[in-house]
């Protein structure tokens, strides 16, 4: 319940009790009389309240309103017996709306306000035995003192209150910034492409500093990324400005361009400068905002350090596995083809040199025993051919990996999945191989965790131009409109994945309908773009 809810809820409560215990004192010969102040008290109340959803935001226009609902009420003391009439309790209303909307100083004002006047208006009116302003005070100082005591334990309830909604508001940026860092982490998966990468966590770089604009320049690649939401004019004039900057040692840079102030920080590993990672931070922004943005930008341009390491090791790797193929292809063609073929070459040299002195039968002889060496060249060059090569020894790597997975969630919950293939898929390079096996797991995880199924039907359609996956459950379902950041984080890792490989993603579900998803990726586009890089 908010806290506007709250206090109408409270003016409605406090009025019908105040009526009531009006309504049932004496003298008890004028009901209708009484009725009609009721009627008049729920009237005024129901158009302060109004007035008050209207101005809740302008303090001045506040503070005025609560002034006049305390006179308001003062005047309804008059006809209703003064510092003897319940409807005196009525004033916590305008005591707890200054207390949660204007400053504590307010408050006491307000409440000293309508004391005192409470006090001359019993001497005034209400005093048939003519006694002093003191003796008045005397007789009513515990009523006072109830109301200071009331007003103390609201501004106290307001001042835990606020602690605690700060408390939830750091609680939930702590859970935002743990989804933000964690979808990071999946990005890193996620993507082969250094592009698509480093645009990722530069949009990320603005959820974790809440930044207008975040870019991530690499000097190596020659590669600058901004976010997609940053205005690009300027991209170039950034560019520059930050080749121009000495990023030799482990520091933070304030640029300030096109009157815009900009916090970069280098990414370096301890051998390597890579390049910088900067936000557009605000003019007014705290020392506190500046230096907690500073630490966020020092962790990802380290976690950016590790990518880059990351790449040039997986480079340095793959060459090496190549360069060891290479010469195990050729240590294997030396040992076993080159010899036959030498062999056959000096032969056919020898039989050139005495074919004169040769009869027919003999030619034929060295011709016969040439085919068959040429023979067991051939069967030992096509052996080592298929060794190399999964598509002629019919091996289907991918969908025996994704079979091998499916049927463990099988066994383990006890789910029946039924997986189709149909296509070649050695047309898909191993990037995309483990990326199709990435959603699949985490389609299929979101549909048992989630989704509570019993059946999973997967159908992967593999042509030369794109891959087509049609994943289909049988569970709980969910309205889309109703996932949000941190109850779709397996959703939000499938469509990263997809857009990754410049696909397509469309998921359909309803509640206790199940859920279909239909996944198009191109084949061609990707491929290139992973030529290219």
């Amino acid at each position: 319940m908010t806290i506007d809810r709250i206090i109408c809820s409270y003016r409605h409560a406090s009025w019908a009790l105040t009526s009531i215990f009006y309504l049932t004192s004496r003298p008890y010969n004028v009901v209708f009389y009484k009725l009609g102040v009721i009627l008049s008290l729920l009237i005024f109340s129901l158009f302060v309240n109004s007035l008050y959803k209207k101005i809740e935001n302008d303090k001045q226009a506040l503070g005025k309103l609560v002034l006049i609902e305390t006179v308001g009420i003062e005047f309804l003391l008059i006809p209703t017996g003064g510092l003897t009439s319940p409807f005196i309790w009525y004033a916590l209303n305008p005591i707890l709306v200054s207390a949660i909307y204007l400053p504590s100083y307010f408050s006491w004002i307000n409440l000293l306000f309508y004391l005192v006047t409470g006090v001359l208006m019993s001497f005034f009116v209400f005093n048939p035995a003519n006694l002093s302003i003191y003796q008045i005070f005397a007789n009513n100082s515990y009523l006072i003192l109830i109301f200071i005591l009331i007003n103390l334990a609201i501004q106290f309830l307001v001042l835990l209150t606020k602690e605690l909604n700060d408390m939830n508001i750091k609680k939930e940026e702590s859970i935002e910034h743990i989804m933000s860092l964690y979808q990071m982490i999946e990005t890193l998966n996620n993507h082969s492409s250094k592009e698509k990468l480093f645009e990722a966590l530069a949009d990320y770089t603005c959820k974790l500093t809440k930044s207008n604009s975040a870019c991530i320049w690499l000097k190596e690649y020659n590669l600058i990324k901004i976010n997609k939401e940053a205005d690009s004019t300027d991209l170039d004039m950034l560019l520059q400005a930050l080749k121009s900057i000495n990023f030799n040692v482990q520091e933070i840079q304030n640029i300030n361009l096109l009157n815009k102030n900009i916090l970069a920080v280098p990414i370096t590993s301890p051998s390597t400068f890579y390049g910088v990672v900067a936000v557009q931070t605000s003019e007014d922004a705290s020392t506190n905002t500046i230096n907690q943005n500073t630490k966020l930008l020092k962790f990802i341009s380290d976690l950016s350090s590790v990518i880059l390491d990351r790449f040039n090791l997986e480079g340095i790797e793959e060459h090496l596995l190549v360069t060891e193929e290479q010469n195990r292809i050729a240590n294997e063609m030396h040992d076993n083809v080159s010899q036959r073929l030498f062999g056959i070459s000096y032969g056919i040299h020898g039989v050139l040199g005495i074919i004169d002195d040769l009869s027919k039968e003999e030619i034929k002889d060295y011709l016969l025993e040439m085919r068959d060496t040429s023979n067991i060249a051939m069967k030992e060059l096509r052996k080592s051919i298929y060794k190399l090569s999964s598509r002629k020894k019919g091996k289907k790597y991918l969908q025996e990996s994704i079979q091998n997975f499916l049927d463990s969630i099988t066994k383990l919950h006890g789910v029946s999945i039924n997986f189709s293939v149909e296509g070649d898929e050695n047309l898909i390079i191993l990037g995309l191989k483990k990326g199709l096996t990435r959603i699949i797991r985490e389609a299929c995880g979101n549909a048992i965790r989630h989704g509570k199924c019993r059946n999973i039907s997967i159908e992967l359609c593999i042509s030369s131009n794109d891959i087509n996956l049609l994943i289909i459950d049988d569970g709980d379902g969910f309205e889309l409109s109703s996932i949000d950041k941190k109850d779709g984080l397996g959703l939000s890792n499938m469509k990263a994945l997809v857009n990754s490989y410049n696909g397509s993603i469309e998921i359909k579900s309803k509640i206790n309908q199940g859920t279909n998803i239909n996944i198009l990726l191109p084949l061609h586009v990707y491929n290139k773009e992973s030529i290219a890089i």
